[in-house]
């Protein structure tokens, strides 16, 4: 008879679950922009990526580096396959031509859009995941708070800067682009707000991880 997942167990294998469920939210959250004047600032999914970043803290801190770094590439390949799913629904002929353009304007992304996308993810939650594997070797149990915040804080920097250059830099090669003087501070702002945001979330990660530890 199979032995019964611990509590260990199943307490990573949720938040694994919700790391991957993040990744694609974050992505069709982002097609909903927060606009101040004439520049949007924020989009949706500003809500969801500190949750996804805590959610990889959470891996690196119990389960390792490497064991994080799989998860990362996994979730890119879950968010690439949803991507060239929404593409081949949009691409099938519907019965409703309004409902079809909402799908397309929802799920549908550029090829642009959706490579910014994969390489911030990508580049972003290796940064997230080294850093917070330097500090924990440097610092071992003590100091959650600040590899926390901080692995965060130059993940998030290097993933909005990345996305927002690749997906909208004013290149001349899309309907979609931002100015550059956008393109230079809606990512600075971005990472600040996720950061703090993340700061509120870190006493919750903290607790997890203590958890998972504490059943191992």
């Amino acid at each position: 008879m199979k032995k019964p997942f611990t509590k260990a167990q199943l307490i990573i294998t949720g938040v694994i679950a919700f790391y991957f469920l993040g990744s694609i939210m974050m992505n069709i959250l982002t097609m909903k922009t927060l606009q101040i004047g004439s520049i949007s600032v924020f989009t949706c999914g500003i809500i969801m990526t500190p949750l996804v970043f805590a959610c990889n803290d959470i891996l690196t801190e119990c389960m390792g580096k490497r064991f994080a770094f799989k998860v990362i590439l996994v979730g890119a390949g879950i968010n690439l396959a949803w991507s060239l799913i929404c593409a081949l629904m949009i691409r099938l002929q519907g019965n409703n031509e309004y409902i079809s353009e909402c799908f397309a304007v929802i799920l549908g992304s550029t090829w642009r859009i959706t490579t910014a996308s994969i390489i911030a993810y990508i580049g972003g939650g290796y940064i997230n995941n080294v850093i917070m594997s330097r500090l924990k070797e440097r610092d071992g149990e003590k100091r959650y708070y600040l590899r926390a915040i901080s692995s965060t804080a130059f993940g998030q920097l290097f993933d909005d800067y990345v996305f927002v250059f690749l997906a909208f830099a004013p290149f001349g090669i899309s309907a979609i682009e931002n100015p550059w003087s956008a393109i230079l501070t809606i990512p600075f702002i971005s990472a600040v707000t996720e950061t703090a945001i993340e700061a509120v979330v870190t006493p919750v990660s903290k607790r997890i991880c203590d958890t998972v530890k504490a059943e191992e």
